[in-house]
């Protein structure tokens, strides 16, 4: 198996979406070995990841961590906004992405999976998750 220092292991675990990401395939590189390994590595030096929901890699105990997540069924014209200012959107350097974050004005919360997105505040505006691929339209 792959010798990966364990502060290496300790600084990847506590780190969460994006950053981890970025961090798993930075080590994927240095140590020329892949993504499942590296998990495994974490899982077996008894480091928990927080990629996993609610940090527990049993499944049984997933359903719980997604209480707050608002159902589907139940989708309304209505935003679950949240402070645009804990979210970094600044990974895309190009200069179309840099136009696209001075329109960002508001961040909400996808109806269907949770995942945060930026968005213009002009109403209505059709949204559709890059994510999970739910679209909506807010209106307020």
């Amino acid at each position: 198996m792959v010798e990966i220092p364990q502060h290496e292991l300790t600084n990847l675990a506590s780190m969460d979406g994006y950053e981890q990401m970025l961090e798993i395939d930075r080590l994927c590189r240095i140590y020329q070995t892949d993504e499942p390994t590296i998990r495994a590595l974490i899982t077996s030096s008894g480091t928990q990841t927080s990629a996993t929901p609610g940090g527990s890699t049993d499944p049984s105990s997933w359903d719980t961590a997604y209480k707050d997540v608002p159902d589907v069924s139940a989708s309304s014209s209505r935003a679950t906004l949240v402070d645009k200012q804990q979210f970094r959107f600044e990974y895309d350097p190009s200069r179309d992405a840099a136009e696209r974050r001075e329109q960002v004005a508001q961040a909400i919360l996808c109806s269907a999976c949770g995942v945060a997105l930026g968005i213009p505040d002009i109403r209505p505006i059709k949204v559709t998750c890059p994510s999970c691929m739910f679209e909506v339209t807010y209106t307020d």
